[in-house]
């Protein structure tokens, strides 16, 4: 016989004793943590921080979408002694704390329940120490698994677990939970290979447990009660954990099976067989791999091989050399195949590192082919081996009875998982609990006082687990009691008193306690059976209610529908004044139960029940049953008349649906709407009637709706666009994304009014309406104004209002050699005097000998033709000259008529650089041959100045004023040489 299952230590959630008034979070707590944190360590809606819930929903909400909370700040702590200093705050102004990792779990245990605050371990994400010859790697709780297995993978080791969710899961979370995964049948739990935890416990004290030791026998493993405590006792910082060597060579074996009782001894075969190398043994049942075919995840066997198989196990070696293990295999095969009565039909082995990951493809594709099948309802439960099937059968054989099984509700009932570690997963596409937790936990010991038809079919008990891998969090937190006896509550709940006195770790909040942390009154109808009442009173007091003798002021009235008691009660006890005293079906406990939360009585209206038609189109009796039960646990009445009626609901996919929405859309105060309405409302907490639309012959033109638009939507529209596109010349206010996203922000309550339009008809109403409602923007963004630099609408900055720029206006030419003259001097800084008395013997050092003769040959325009080849001619005249049909060839430079003229660049000149000078008109009339020997030397001046400028690496202005004192460039040349050398001998004194 082998072993019970392992029972994962459970989340205290529902076992901590009831800890009430936590305080909410303030600036005040805000301000201190910015002492501890930086800025970018503190997400916050609180104060003027620019955070917003959107920011928080990847906090907020579990990856699945299926919890949800509401905390207004996030932490992420990059040290030990900052979450310490943070927790000993939060101790002492007793505000609940949810550690969070990569927050990948699936049963909400890391996802506030209200809003707490989260401590977020992102940020803690070193490698302590790794020693490579023990295999002991020492990391902060922040670190990614995936990370983890990279960091150690060079130095031939691995991670002792393997989750499908190692890209994103955090080491801490992973301790926390228990996480097990594929490779727990080969290295054990975390409760094997986890060597020392560092653990900050929830009054701030630092709890150094961070051995290194693999033995070390001196009295109690505290480590031990924080594995799987899903921070209920402390936040993990640090783990030490032991990481086995890699294995050097990996095989894999799928074999088809005629019957699940063959599972068990070819387990207890392919043990004795393959021994030390065994690393993993994965059930699927024949249901799971077609799907898994049929979806395209692999096909290990070909349709004639699967014949007659009714399950199918894989199995993985991994060893140190793979002759070695390949011939175990086989051996195992043959001795499998040749036997009397063989165990399996058919198997296939992989020969390549292909076929290896193609198979284990199959097996954990699974869960995803499942999923495209429809809506999956995952049962993470461990049983013993031997009830394997039976668990899933009896599942199968329950929704039968139910009329469940079929396309209209359940496709398939399939299991697959983990033989070895005992644990299993069962797909289930309906709503099965507690029934799935009663099949798998302990016996019900009072069978005849059983209340709903799912608890009188319970036939046996397999003493198992309702949390194999995932643990409790907000799920499961009412089905503990299947799993665990009322000792080990009472003494986990003392556990908890001991290490968090002031309940501030992972609160979970009793189900019947309102928002003052006060007890949920509750009166029973005094005629129901004593069995029922006894039951009622046992679960209402251990989720925190209390049962009155009297009829409460507010709170719950517990009856049995149909009664002529019931009657009674309503006509006494129903009053206008009371509208917090709701009637409902004494089911509505259990209904909180499986819930995991008191469900709100929303189907209300002036003090009475909502009267709701069920319309025969929804055929399904049990859909009609159902949706009676929901109606009535939300405080409606479901059995009124298709006349007295204020809601009829019907199915939308049936022509008799449209018949009643064309009948009833004149009638005031009657709705005709969906089953699925009921669910989102309750979803939503909030009723909201699907509004008529009016239809005329010719179509619907945008904005032509039944629903009239009001001041308060125009205002509302208003703001919308003032916070997306607060500046009109920007552009966007007419497209359509802009009301698209408006319309994706009906799920919030701060946008129900959005409901009230279609995206067309707010940018209709918009558009006709621009001109009258861009003031009331305008005005909205002067009050609302955002500073330079701050978000604007999709990403845009405001940027600081840009000044006119001003044009330099270029001086006309003039005919004139004095004015050519100033330009030129203008441009290398120099000051030339009037030029009609220039003397050039006087103003012209080194001029003197010099005499006009000898610049006879340069012409004037005034008496002498200038030849083409001769004279300097400007760019435009040379460019006229080309071929207007030159194109560029290859990499030839392009023709000149395809460059940009000079005078079209913008002048974008800094001011620091000197100014290009342009050449002057030599043929312009009055140049003289004096005029061209000073034109001549300045060139000459202007160009020596720049290249001693280049040389020295100074500046031309610091050249160009050490000349004008000197007037020698050989001096100047030689003191700025002189210089540079200098800088370059320079020693920097430290």
């Amino acid at each position: 016989m082998l072993s019970l299952c392992r029972i994962v230590p459970v989340s205290l959630r529902a076992a901590r004793a009831h800890h009430t008034g936590l305080n909410s979070l303030t600036e005040h707590d805000l301000a201190h943590f910015a002492k501890i944190l930086p800025p970018s360590a503190i997400l916050s809606t609180l104060g003027s921080s620019s955070v917003t819930s959107q920011d928080l929903q990847q906090y907020n909400n579990d990856w699945m979408g299926k919890y949800h909370g509401a905390s207004t700040t996030v932490l992420k702590p990059k040290t030990t002694e900052q979450v310490s200093q943070i927790v000993k705050w939060c101790n002492e102004r007793r505000v609940g704390i949810v550690p969070q990792g990569g927050n990948t779990g699936l049963v909400g245990g890391s996802v506030p329940v209200h809003n707490e605050l989260i401590l977020s371990l992102a940020n803690m994400s070193k490698v302590r120490s790794f020693d490579p010859v023990s295999g002991i790697l020492v990391a902060d709780a922040g670190c990614i698994l995936q990370s983890l297995t990279d960091y150690v993978a060079p130095h031939n080791h691995i991670m002792p677990i393997d989750l499908g969710a190692k890209g994103s899961c955090q080491i801490g979370g992973n301790v926390a939970t228990n996480a097990g995964g594929l490779r727990l049948l080969r290295y054990g739990s975390l409760h094997g290979t986890v060597l020392g935890l560092e653990v900050v416990l929830p009054d701030g004290t630092i709890l150094d447990q961070l051995s290194t030791l693999r033995k070390d026998n001196t009295g109690y493993d505290l480590k031990q009660l924080f594995i799987g405590a899903e921070g209920t006792l402390g936040v993990i910082t640090g783990v030490s954990i032991l990481t086995p060597p890699a294995p050097q060579a990996s095989n894999n074996v799928i074999l088809a099976l005629p019957s699940f009782k063959n599972v068990l001894p070819l387990y207890e075969i392919v043990k004795r067989q393959l021994s030390e190398i065994l690393s993993a043994f994965e059930y699927i049942d024949r249901t799971a791999y077609d799907l898994a075919v049929k979806h395209g995840q692999g096909r290990a066997l070909s349709d004639e091989e699967v014949e007659g198989a009714q399950c199918f196990v894989l199995v993985e070696t991994s060893g140190g050399r793979r002759e070695h293990d390949e011939e175990k295999l086989a051996d195992l095969l043959e001795l499998l195949m040749s036997a009397e009565e063989p165990l399996i039909t058919n198997g296939a082995m992989s020969q390549s590192p292909a076929q290896f990951s193609s198979l284990w493809a199959l097996r954990e594709g699974v869960t995803e082919a499942v999923s495209k099948e429809g809506k999956p309802y995952k049962y993470d439960i461990s049983v013993p081996l031997s009830s394997f099937q039976d668990v899933v059968d009896n599942t199968r054989k329950h929704l039968e009875s139910k009329g469940l099984i079929g396309d209209h509700a359940v496709k398939h009932v399939v299991g697959y998982g983990h033989v070895g570690d005992e644990s299993y997963s069962t797909e289930i596409q309906a709503a099965l609990e507690p029934y799935i937790y009663e099949v798998v936990g302990k016996p019900c010991l009072n069978l005849d006082t059983a209340i709903t038809s799912l608890k009188t079919i319970l036939l046996a008990s397999h003493r198992g687990s309702v949390s194999a891998e995932h643990g409790i969090g907000a799920m499961k937190t009412h089905a503990l009691h299947y799993s665990k006896s009322d000792v080990s509550i009472a003494w986990m709940k003392k556990i908890k008193e001991v290490f968090d006195p002031r309940g501030i770790m992972n609160p979970g909040k009793p189900i019947f306690q309102d928002a003052n942390g006060l007890a949920v009154k509750f009166f029973v109808q005094k005629d129901l059976s004593q069995a029922i009442q006894v039951e009622l009173c046992e679960t209402i007091t251990s989720l925190g209610g209390r049962v009155e003798v009297k009829v409460p002021r507010q709170g719950y009235i517990l009856v049995q529908p149909g009664t002529q008691e019931e009657e009674r009660l309503r006509l006494c006890w129903t009053q206008p004044d009371r509208p917090e005293r709701h009637f409902v079906p004494y089911t509505y406990v259990e209904a909180c139960k499986i819930a995991g939360m008191l469900l709100k009585q929303i189907f209300v209206e002036n003090g009475g029940p909502i009267g709701m038609h069920i319309h025969s189109s929804i055929a399904n009796v049990n859909a009609r049953t159902a949706l009676s039960q929901r109606i009535m646990h939300s405080g409606g009445d479901p059995h009124a008349s298709v006349q007295s009626a204020r809601v009829i609901l019907a199915d939308p996919h049936t022509e008799v649906f449209g018949h009643l929405v064309k009948t009833y859309q004149g009638v005031p105060d009657k709705f005709i709407e969906s089953y699925l309405w009921v669910k989102k409302c309750i979803e939503k907490s909030v009723v909201q009637y699907t509004p008529l639309v009016y239809k005329n012959p010719g179509g619907r033109r945008p904005g032509e709706e039944r629903t009239q638009f009001t001041e308060d939507d125009e205002e509302h529209l208003c703001n919308w666009i003032a916070s997306k596109i607060p500046y009109k010349e920007t552009g966007g206010r007419t497209g359509n994304r802009l009301y698209q996203q408006l319309c994706e922000q009906s799920n919030d309550p701060e946008f129900a009014w959005v409901t009230r339009h279609t995206w067309q008809s707010w940018r209709e109403r918009y558009k006709k309406n621009a001109s009258r409602l861009d003031t009331l923007i305008s005005s909205i963004v002067d009050r609302k104004k955002p500073a330079q630099g701050e978000k604007g609408q999709y990403g845009y900055v405001r940027q600081p209002e840009a000044k006119p720029k001003r044009t330099r206006k270029k001086r006309a030419k003039v005919p004139d050699t004095q004015t050519a003259m100033e330009e030129l001097a203008e441009g290398v800084g120099m000051q030339i005097p009037h030029m009609p008395t220039m003397s050039m013997q006087s103003e012209l050092p080194g001029m003197q000998g010099m005499r006009p003769e000898m610049f006879a040959h340069v012409p004037g325009r005034s008496n002498v033709p200038v030849d083409a080849g001769t004279g300097r001619r400007s760019p435009a005249e040379e460019e006229m000259d080309e071929d207007e049909w030159i194109v560029k060839i290859g990499d030839a430079a392009p023709p000149a008529w395809a460059k940009r003229k000079a005078q079209e660049e913008p002048e974008r000149q800094s001011e620091h650089k000197r100014a290009k000078t342009s050449e002057p008109d030599l043929h312009a009339p009055g140049i003289t041959p004096q005029t061209v020997v000073t034109i001549a030397n300045i060139h000459v001046i202007d160009q020596g100045i720049r290249d001693i400028a280049r040389e020295s690496r100074f500046t031309v202005e610091e050249v160009q004023e050490y000349y004008d004192k000197c007037g020698e460039m050989g001096r100047t040349r030689t003191r700025f040489q002189k210089m540079r050398e200098q800088l370059a001998n320079f020693v920097e004194e430290d």
